[in-house]
């Protein structure tokens, strides 16, 4: 299986760089639409002209070739730490909670896969917890898991561990391999020691995702905020396509959820940032909104990774 990965790495070699175009924002000129029907909030100005939402076009993405990943016992998305596809393109996580993106030579691409396939950890699937000195009853907590997947021999090996150098280290064994995945995962939040020849693109970008994720959560009977007050989504939405026929339903939620391309996606957010109803969650925009007098719709967009399908599917909704 070894023999089998070192090909695909000479192969990633090979290969002619791709070209990634980094997008930047055209003027938001909405089409001469007119809302239907809806009525200004007394917080907004005016109502938002609202527009025809943009097809998503059918593309192939990277492949991912290395990322890093930290979860917990919650069924949320895991947050990304590190990412590398096979076009170069490295994503990080900043102190902040923002993703940066910068791009690696084929060598260079080709150079950090390697070094993780010959630690010979990521030949199968596989997990390490901790495990309890014996005599000890650590006291109950959720556990927070780093996940490193690895493509190898032409499939995703996925292996989570429970990082060493916690503060409650002492009332766990010791293990040799989970110290040396926590080393692995710690190198891919300082890249610092990347040879500056293995770069095409050093200086760290904000992330441009091609697209995001809506989560929609319309609830006609609960106000946003007992006894407050919030805009009301229907004055500031900004798509002819009504808010409760957004997207599909996520199955066993009251939950729905639709793909937009960037550039729809920064229209809502700038909306709701105008209303001053835009929260960061690192990454993500959410809001809650009030919604045709007693109700109310919470709303979270999320950006795709580039080498993920412009879909719904498998997607988790938000804990908010």
């Amino acid at each position: 299986m070894r023999s089998l990965a070192l090909l695909a790495v000479i192969a990633l070699l090979a290969c002619e760089p791709r070209v990634i175009v980094t997008r930047t924002g055209s003027p938001q000129v909405p089409p001469s639409a007119t809302a239907t029907g809806a009525t200004p909030s007394p917080i907004a100005s005016s109502a938002t002209p609202k527009v025809a939402l943009r097809p998503i076009p059918s593309v192939t993405p990277p492949a991912r070739l290395l990322s890093s990943e930290q979860a917990s016992d919650i069924p949320v998305t895991p947050l990304l730490h590190f990412l590398l596809t096979d076009d170069g393109r490295v994503i990080t996580l900043d102190a902040s909670g923002q993703l940066l993106q910068r791009k690696l030579t084929p060598t260079g691409a080709a150079s950090l896969l390697l070094q993780a396939i010959q630690t010979g950890f990521f030949d199968k699937d596989a997990s390490y917890p901790r495990v309890p000195v014996p005599g000890t009853t650590p006291p109950g907590r959720g556990p927070t898991f780093l996940i490193l997947v690895v493509a190898n021999a032409g499939r995703d090996v996925r292996v989570s561990f429970e990082p060493s150098g916690q503060p409650d280290d002492e009332q766990y064994q010791k293990s040799t391999t989970r110290e040396k995945l926590t080393a692995l995962a710690r190198g891919y939040e300082d890249l610092s020691w990347v040879p500056a020849n293995h770069w095409a693109e050093s200086r760290a970008q904000p992330y441009q995702p091609a697209f995001q994720r809506l989560f929609i959560l319309a609830e006609p009977s609960l106000a946003p905020v007992p006894g407050g007050t919030s805009p009301d989504v229907d004055a500031i939405w900004p798509f002819l396509t009504p808010i409760d026929a957004m997207g599909a339903p996520m199955g066993g939620t009251l939950w729905r959820c639709a793909v937009l391309i960037d550039e729809d996606a920064r229209f809502l957010s700038d909306a709701l940032t105008s209303a001053g109803a835009a929260r960061r969650d690192r990454s993500s925009i959410t809001a809650a909104l009030a919604w045709r007098t007693s109700g109310s719709v919470r709303l979270a967009l999320t950006p795709l990774m580039p080498h993920e399908l412009a879909t719904c599917a498998g997607a988790a909704p938000p804990l908010f």
